[in-house]
């Protein structure tokens, strides 16, 4: 299939250099055209032109080369030696250039191919898996692959060149990503060792976490998720010391156990992960802690778009996407 230039479009001419090493799309798309027909009517046609135009590209692009390309009569149109060899030399390379073009489009506008989908954590594997099996159902034609993404990484790491889009926790603040809707809204609880003096309460509140020392999650995490698990202050401004910094939650959860300190985690993740040596206590008046599915917005398919949608449905959810600016 050829993809037909406009050839009206209103556009800045390259200057007409005699002996120039390239050629523009729209000569090619010009060239070609009028070697399949051997007629100025038909080549417009197929490119949607006049004639006039089709004639004037030519003259140009004969102009640029230094020979004729057609021999043209009133009666008929024939490629010279010059046009033959530019012909055999250039088809081959269109052909290519045409067949990218139609799997770039075909992995734009279809669902057709493949998708990997990332998640952090066992609240967000439980989310990711149930929707992949709705995904999967809708859309047989997609091979989609789910795996768990190491928590130290960042954005980079989660990623990848094997990952599509991610189920990640919020904030994040980085306009070279697209945010899908909120899917996960845990109550924010803080984990303490059973010794620590918090330990004993039902609750606690933000201004409590001045008691604890709270160890310090991957500095390669977008800042604002950073930020928002390791405050510098509680909202009343009382100063929050801070520990050592974990990589995994399994390293979280040993550190909390042996009374290095504590972290902030949500409930739902917390069901997921009990320990002996370490209790979860609910935060009064916190903000939940959030996640949803993100991925590179350059990166965009119509695969990614349909699973997004499916996560949506499959919570409820407003089907609308968020950018982040």
């Amino acid at each position: 299939m050829t993809i037909p230039m406009n050839l009206n479009t209103t556009r800045t001419e390259t200057p007409l250099v005699p002996g120039r090493k390239s050629m523009e799309l729209y000569e090619i798309e010009a060239f070609l055209a009028l070697a399949d027909h051997l007629h100025f009517g038909r080549a417009a046609e197929q490119l949607r032109v006049s004639s006039g135009r089709v004639t004037q590209t030519i003259r140009q692009l004969e102009r640029s080369v230094g020979a004729r390309l057609f021999d043209r009569t009133t009666r008929r149109v024939a490629l010279t030696a010059i046009g033959h060899q530019l012909l055999t030399d250039l088809r081959p390379a269109h052909e290519t250039v045409q067949r990218a073009l139609q799997r770039a489009i075909a992995a734009g506008r279809g669902v057709d191919g493949e998708l990997t989908v990332g998640f952090l954590g066992a609240a967000a594997g439980q989310l990711t898996y149930a929707v992949g099996e709705k995904f999967r159902a809708a859309y047989p034609q997609t091979t989609l692959t789910i795996k768990e993404v190491f928590r130290g990484g960042g954005v980079d790491d989660w990623l990848g060149d094997d990952c599509d889009m991610v189920l990640a926790g919020r904030p994040i603040t980085n306009p070279a990503l697209t945010l899908g809707p909120v899917l996960i809204a845990e109550r924010r609880m803080l984990a303490v060792s059973i010794r620590h003096p918090l330990a004993a309460r039902a609750a606690v509140d933000l201004e409590d976490l001045g008691e604890v020392r709270l160890l310090r999650v991957p500095k390669s995490w977008p800042s604002a998720l950073v930020a928002d698990l390791n405050p510098e202050t509680t909202p009343g401004g009382r100063p929050i010391t801070h520990g050592e910094r974990a990589n995994t939650l399994e390293e979280l959860l040993a550190m909390t156990g042996i009374g290095a300190g504590g972290f902030l985690i949500g409930d739902r993740t917390a069901r997921c992960h009990p320990r002996p040596g370490v209790t979860y206590i609910p935060l009064r008046n916190a903000a939940p802690i959030e996640s949803g599915f993100l991925w590179r917005t350059s990166h965009e398919t119509a695969r990614i778009r349909a699973f997004s949608e499916s996560a949506v449905a499959h919570s409820g959810l407003n089907s609308s996407l968020r950018r982040v600016v």
